[in-house]
Parts: structure tokens; sequence; C-alpha cells
């Protein structure tokens, strides 16, 4: 299997709908999808060749085709599958684990130089996405991020998104993306006492500083996190 530079943790895109979602709200270029045989096809078709190959779709980006938007539709082989059920079934039960204790307080810094500490925003709800710029899946769910992020007062919820990437390839990402939530680069070590092994990871705290909810990836981000959020204002 030909190596991508897409992820620190292989992610099986075979809920696909999710990635045609996404695309729909990129900017230039137009996203392009190319099968195993070099042809192309329509976003609308996904789907389908998904179905065709038993869910086995991977949908994957090598790093100098960025620039014009290409994404490959990889067809994984049956212990490829096995593997990554297992890589995702270990890195959701790790991040779940953490439900009912108290989150690791942190101190970052955002895009504009604003320093952060979970700490000082005890009394709010928090919500935590772990992301990067290269991951598809992290991607996919940003415009179900963005419209939950509308729907609520900063007064009462604060939205934070996690990445390892540093500043200047943030920058150049939001470029052509839009991300709702408040960024907050170099957060390596703090992905690591969150016990961080697959993106995305999306998780809720209370106002008493208690991770309520956690998730790797749903096909509902928005209306799952939305009830976590609600149960905890």
């Amino acid at each position: 299997m030909k190596k991508f530079t897409i992820a620190l943790r292989i992610a099986v895109l075979s809920l696909c709908t999710i990635a045609v979602k996404a695309q729909s709200t990129s900017s230039k270029p137009a996203p392009a999808y190319m099968m195993p045989d070099g042809s192309f096809i329509s976003k609308d078709k996904i789907d389908s060749v998904d179905r065709s190959w038993n869910g086995a779709l991977f949908l994957a980006q090598e790093e100098k085709d960025k620039a014009q938007g290409v994404f490959h539709l990889i067809r994984l082989s049956d212990a490829e599958m096995k593997q990554m059920a297992q890589q995702n079934a270990h890195a959701d039960s790790v991040v779940k684990a953490m439900v009912n204790k108290a989150a690791p307080d942190f101190n970052l810094t955002d895009m504009q130089g604003k320093k952060w500490s979970l700490a000082e925003l005890r009394g709010k709800v928090v919500v935590l996405n772990f992301w990067y710029t290269s991951c598809p899946p992290c991607v996919a769910e940003m415009p179900q991020l963005n419209a939950l992020a509308k729907g609520y007062s900063p007064d009462s919820v604060v939205f934070l998104a996690l990445t390892f990437n540093e500043v200047q390839k943030v920058t150049t990402f939001l470029q052509k993306h839009e991300f709702g939530y408040t960024i907050l680069p170099d957060s390596k070590e703090i992905d690591q006492q969150y016990k961080v092994s697959g993106w995305p990871t999306n998780l809720v705290i209370n106002k008493e500083g208690i991770i309520t909810f956690a998730v790797n990836s749903s096909s509902d981000i928005q209306h799952d996190l939305s009830a976590a959020i609600n149960a905890n204002l």
C-alpha cells in the first residue's frame, strides 16, 4: 500500500458522506477525487465506490497534491481494515476512559497571542477539539463544528481547538479553511496528557472541570456535542 502523509493514526473514512460534506465549503481549488487507476470521479460517486468496495474505502491526500486539492481513493485489504478497526477502537476506548475524570489543566497561547488556561475557565462548559492540518476527518467535521460554535454564547461555552502543528502551518491552513473555534497550536504535550492517539478527538468538560463526553469521530458530531453541552448547562 502506498504511503500517504496524512496521519499519525490511520483513520478510515468509510463514512464518506462526512468527507463530501466538508468539501462543499472548501475554498479554491475545488477538490478532485482520484481512483487507483488515475481516473477522476465526482464527489457524489464516492459513496457508490465505498459500497462497491464493501466499506474498504480509504480517502488520503499526498502532501504534494494539497495545492491541487487532490484526494486519492484507496481500496484497503482485509488485513488493513482489521488493523485500522483495532487501532480506532483502541484510540476511542482510551479517550472514553477519561470520562468522569478531572480534565488535565493546560496553559496554551492562541493564534493571536492570547494565553488560555483551563483552570481559569472554571464555571463555563469547555469543548475541546484535537486536530491537525493534514487530517482529512478533522477537516471533514469542521463545518459541523463551526455551526455548533455559533449556537452558543461565549459567556457560557468555550470552544478550543488544540493542534500539535506550529503557528505557521496553521496560518497557511486557515487561508483555505474556516475554523470557528479558538485555535491553540503547539499542543503536543497536552495531547499526550489527554491520551489522544486518534484524530479528531472531541471532549466536553463541565463547569466543575470534569470530562463528561469524549469521542474520536462521529457521523453527526454537531448533534452529539450539542447534546453533551446542553446536559451541562
